[in-house]
């Protein structure tokens, strides 16, 4: 057999990281007790929010449904956005010192990432610092359920988790932090304002193209990626303008919860490099960073990846009969510069206070902070330093 002519996925061994369950739909919130069941009998809980939703009624709600399960919970609710490490560590301290053997997140990403790393320091012990980085939890933590209140992150179905430490952020990375359950029902988004909208609604849209453009992508996670990127075309606009469109809401939650699978799985690139770097030191929320990031590093990787942007286009019902696929996909480009423009992301990095002379500096902190060996381009300072001048003039 010629390996030469031969598609090279055939000599690839992969493999699919995911929860045990996913559970999802509207008020299925009202199963949280039945799949704390699953998991484990009653027990010491510690529900782990933030102050915003802890104010909503959905900590309350679940609370009652635990207790009336005859679990006994216990609720933290001061993580803040991009939690710090020391936010994380308080958390640890009182989870350590309370015993408790069941966890579970209620809020956005960085709620459902301290819940997984809480939940890892429950059976890891010694100083959290050591289990920063990739692959260095060594075993499973106590069971987690995680319950998202936006749809965006995709932390419910990940193996990652990301703190602040100082200025730079870090990522957290095993396969034993993935949640057991996934619990997401849409009716827990439906306060969130255009803003968070928007925001968690484009690092979906990152999650499901930048995993197409891995090295790790598979047909897997590709129909997975290419199904997220229809909805995220179709219902985010609406659910922007309209928060109490529950269509919108439903299929937006869906849509984030099927693009994790593939950020977990093949992964993303360089955009989210680029967006980690500079959110950190400008206080640029997460989504709205990587939105920012999207339609430029899809022209930075168009010129090897024309085909699977092509097909986007396909998908998100563009008329692209006759053009090539380098054509077809800066269409998939334009309009995805488009949809950040309508739901408000900002336009340049001038607009959240960039200055030009720190381009260099970051671009060298995205390789060296975040590397991504996934990526079809081999990464370097020089054309990592491009994007970011595509992205400071706007030059798409």
């Amino acid at each position: 057999m010629d390996k030469s002519i031969i598609d090279p996925l055939l000599f690839r061994t992969s493999e699919i990281k995911a929860p045990r369950r996913i559970v999802f739909g509207l008020n299925s919130l009202e199963r949280l007790c039945d799949e704390a069941n699953l998991l484990i009998d009653p027990t010491e809980t510690l529900i782990i929010t933030d102050d915003v939703i802890s104010k909503m009624g959905i900590v309350d709600k679940a609370y009652k449904k635990l207790e009336d399960g005859g679990y006994k919970a216990s609720v933290f609710n001061k993580v803040e956005p991009e939690p710090k490490l020391e936010t994380i560590e308080a958390v640890i301290d009182f989870a350590r010192s309370k015993g408790f053997e069941l966890v579970i997140g209620i809020g956005g990403g960085s709620v459902m990432d301290t819940a997984k790393i809480v939940s890892a320091s429950l059976t890891n012990l010694g100083d959290i610092r050591r289990y920063i980085g990739p692959y260095l939890i060594k075993r499973r933590g106590a069971p987690i359920i995680c319950i998202p209140t936006t749809s965006g992150t995709g932390s419910e179905v990940t193996l990652y988790a990301i703190v602040t430490i100082g200025t730079t952020k870090k990522a957290c990375v095993s396969p034993h932090i993935i949640p057991d359950t996934a619990l997401v029902d849409p009716m827990l988004s439906m306060t969130m304002p255009p803003s968070l909208t928007a925001g968690s609604g484009m690092d979906a849209l990152s999650h499901a193209v930048e995993s197409l453009l891995s090295t790790e992508s598979t047909p897997f996670t590709d129909a997975l990626a290419y199904l997220a990127i229809k909805l995220i075309f179709k219902y985010l606009k609406r659910a922007y303008q309209d928060p109490k469109d529950i269509e919108a809401r439903y299929y937006m939650a869906y849509a984030s919860t099927i693009a994790g699978i593939p950020l977990c799985n093949a992964k993303v690139v360089v955009g989210h490099s680029i967006s980690q770097t500079f959110a950190a030191i400008h206080k640029v929320p997460h989504g709205v960073s990587t939105g920012m990031t999207l339609p430029y590093i899809m022209k930075f990787y168009a010129p090897l990846s024309a085909a699977k942007l092509a097909q986007m286009s396909k998908e998100i019902g563009l008329n692209v009969d006759g053009l090539s696929d380098m054509e077809a996909a800066t269409q998939a480009i334009e309009k995805t510069k488009e949809l950040a423009d309508e739901v408000g992301i900002p336009k340049s990095l001038k607009d959240v206070g960039v200055l030009k002379e720190s381009l260099p500096s970051m671009a060298r902190d995205s390789i060296r902070n975040w590397p991504r060996p996934n990526s079809p381009i081999e990464l370097n300072e020089n054309n990592v330093l491009e994007v970011f001048n595509w992205m400071w003039e706007e030059k798409l």
